[in-house]
């Protein structure tokens, strides 16, 4: 899936994509629960195809508001 899909705003980080992806992967693996499996990650971020159901949908998208939480604050705070 991609931002076009959710109709979510384009990231304005100064991180990259790849780094979003991996700062997003290591929330939900501390994240209490069962992990997504990695071929969910893949079809999120349009690397396969296939379908996602909603625990893991869901469970990435946490993630990924987190990621970008931890980056916009990371960039915000002063040097």
């Amino acid at each position: 899936m991609c931002a076009d899909c959710l109709d979510e705003p384009p990231d304005g980080l100064a991180v990259t994509p790849s780094e979003l992806a991996r700062i997003a992967r290591c929330i939900e693996a501390d994240m209490s629960g069962e992990p997504v499996p990695a071929r969910a990650w893949a079809v999120y971020f349009g690397e396969e195809t296939g379908s996602l159901d909603w625990r893991a949908l869901d469970r990435i998208a946490r993630a990924m508001d987190g990621a970008r939480l931890v980056t916009a604050l990371a960039c915000a705070a002063p040097c």
